[in-house]
């Protein structure tokens, strides 16, 4: 399987008195979450290859990887 980059945006939120991590992605509109960073990571997954299965033309929109990338991050100032 080809291997595709996906840039995501992640937040700890408060949701029903309990912290969630929220992950989302705004190229494609996709977000999901969980209780802990690795289930929302998981689910997120999920939630992208659904979405391409219905909508295969979007992943146009992604970077196709041949191999990891040694740093990706974001700094805000």
């Amino acid at each position: 399987m080809e291997k595709i980059s996906i840039n995501i945006l992640v937040r700890e939120e408060e949701m029903e008195g309990k912290k969630v991590f929220i992950i989302n992605n705004e190229d494609l509109g996709v977000s999901d979450f969980g209780n802990t960073l690795e289930q929302a990571i998981s689910n997120f997954r999920k939630s992208v290859n659904l979405y391409l299965d219905v909508y295969p033309d979007k992943k146009s929109c992604l970077i196709r990887m041949e191999k990891e990338p040694l740093l990706v991050s974001k700094i805000f100032l």
